[in-house]
């Protein structure tokens, strides 16, 4: 008898709408024909699986991408004893259509994509921080920007009908008004569709302009902003709890870990040796 285990988990995502996040590890489970309203955009994390799909039969490998339309029937199990493990992410027509116009979509119709199943290193990475970007506490600005980023890539690589997207040129006014609008606000829940309004831009080429001049997405400069204020902050014998509140962050851990990612030691290590001086 197999007893290796197998889990499956369907949840959505805290701060986006129309968007959610299935993982699982199968061995014996094997999905009946069924479709999903969403886009279905899968990883294979590892093992193999295969499903049929439009009447033939797909295997999925580790690293590849799972991409399924919305409305088209399908299966699903693991294709050797090794099992499969596997994230998606479903994302509703309604949001799917929200994005193409922040990406200035001119094509008519909702994008479809070609393949099932694509092997596209470049866009695993992009994956995975979308993902963690949706699973784990953080800003409303990254989750949005994550989505764009994305799902521009996938659009243009992978699906029919699809259009260049302009490249970025030098909008020093509009970013100027961006970063002290970030550093103004850095403390507050901002979206992507408030700083495109801001400035002017659509939100897929203001991400690009910005990231282009700056360095840094406006989320990775929003997040930034709030560790340089942190950091004055350590200066002082103010509890760490307190000054992660203050500058943005959901609790001391969370400034713990983004402090020590970007300074490289800890936010108490800092103060200690700041204050003992």
């Amino acid at each position: 008898m197999d007893t290796r285990l197998e889990f499956a988990r369907l949840w959505k995502p805290a701060g986006i709408s129309g968007v959610e996040l299935f993982s699982a590890q199968l061995f014996r489970h094997s999905f009946a024909k069924h479709m999903h309203e969403e886009y279905t955009i899968g990883m294979n994390d590892g093992g193999r699986g295969c499903y049929t799909y439009r009447g033939e039969a797909r295997f999925a490998y580790p690293g590849s991408f799972n991409l399924i339309n919305p409305g088209e029937v399908h299966t699903g199990q693991a294709e050797r004893t090794s099992g499969w493990k596997f994230r998606n992410i479903y994302i509703s027509v309604p949001q799917t259509q929200h994005v193409l116009a922040q990406l200035e979509w001119r094509s008519h119709g909702l994008p479809s994509f070609v393949e099932p199943v694509v092997w596209d290193r470049p866009l695993q990475s992009s994956f995975g921080y979308l993902f963690k970007a949706l699973n784990e506490p953080t800003t409303q600005l990254e989750q949005e920007t994550r989505m764009i980023e994305f799902l521009s890539r996938l659009f243009l690589r992978h699906t029919e009908p699809h259009q260049p997207l302009r490249s970025p040129k030098p909008e020093t006014k509009a970013i100027s008004l961006i970063r002290a609008y970030l550093e103004a606000h850095y403390t507050e829940p901002i979206s992507i569709d408030t700083l495109s309004h801001l400035a002017g831009l659509s939100p897929y080429y203001l991400i690009r302009s910005f990231h282009q001049q700056v360095g840094l997405p406006p989320h990775g400069y929003q997040r930034h902003w709030q560790l340089l204020q942190a950091k004055r902050s350590l200066q002082t014998p103010t509890s760490l709890a307190e000054i992660a509140i203050e500058h943005g962050f959901y609790d001391q851990s969370h400034l713990n870990r983004y402090f020590k990612r970007t300074f490289g030691i800890a936010p108490g290590q800092y103060q200690k040796s700041y204050l003992s001086r």
